[in-house]
C-alpha cells in the first residue's frame, strides 16, 4: 500500500535531486543545504518548501492514522519538518535582504526536528530485537553524527545531509508507520 509518506518522501525526493535545475545557478549540492532551495528570496523556492511540507504532512498523517504512542515522535518529526517548510532558510547570496527571523526559525525547528526524529529512533531501538534493534540504534547515530559532520565540514555540508536524508528517509519508506511492529491493543 502506498501511504501518504512515502508520497512525501518521493516528491520531496525529485524537489532534491531536480534542485539545480530550479534553482539559482551557483547551487551547489555538494556544498549547499537542501534547505537553501526553499530559501527566502531564491527563484522557485515554492518547490522546495510545497516538498517540506507534504513530506512533513504525509509523515504525521500517516502516524495519526495508526496512532499509538511509539509513533509520537515521527508524527512530531513530521509535524516539525512541515512548519520547516513555512519559515524559510536565509538565501545563498548574502547581499540580498531576508527575514533574520524567518531564517532563525527554521533553523531552530528543523534542529527539533532532528531530535524528535533520533527520539523516535531511539525509542524503536529499544522496542526491537536483533538486527531491528542494530539498525534503530544506527539511524540514532546517523541523526546525530550526520549533523555533526556539517558543521566540521562546512564545504560538504550539502553532500553530508544527502546521505543522512537518504538513510533516514529509506528507513521511514520501509518502517513508518505500518511496520513498526506495534502491538495492536484488542
Amino acid at each position: 500500500m502506498t501511504t501518504l509518506s512515502r508520497v512525501g518522501v518521493a516528491i520531496f525526493t525529485l524537489a532534491v535531486v531536480f534542485g539545480p535545475i530550479y534553482t539559482v545557478p551557483d547551487y551547489s549540492v555538494v556544498s549547499n543545504l537542501i534547505s537553501e532551495l526553499g530559501a527566502q528570496q531564491t527563484q522557485n523556492n515554492f518547490f522546495m518548501i510545497i516538498a517540506f511540507c507534504l513530506l512533513g504532512a504525509g509523515i504525521a498523517i500517516d502516524g495519526i492514522k495508526t496512532f499509538q504512542l511509539p509513533l509520537l515522535p515521527f508524527i512530531s518529526f513530521g509535524v516539525a519538518m512541515a512548519i520547516v517548510g513555512l519559515f524559510p532558510h536565509k538565501p545563498i547570496d548574502a547581499a540580498l535582504n531576508y527575514s533574520s527571523a524567518l531564517h532563525n526559525i527554521h533553523g531552530i525547528i528543523a534542529s527539533v526536528a532532528g531530535t524528535l526524529i533520533t527520539i523516535g529512533f531511539i525509542w524503536q531501538g529499544f522496542r526491537n530485537i536483533g538486527w531491528q534493534k542494530m539498525a534503530c540504534f544506527y539511524m540514532a547515530a546517523v541523526a546525530i553524527v550526520f549533523p555533526v559532520l556539517m558543521i566540521k565540514l562546512p564545504t560538504l555540508q550539502g553532500i553530508i545531509q544527502r546521505v543522512m536524508y537518504l538513510q533516514i528517509f529509506a528507513w521511514l519508506w520501509v518502517k513508518h508507520p505500518e511496520t513498526l511492529h506495534i502491538k495492536r491493543s484488542s
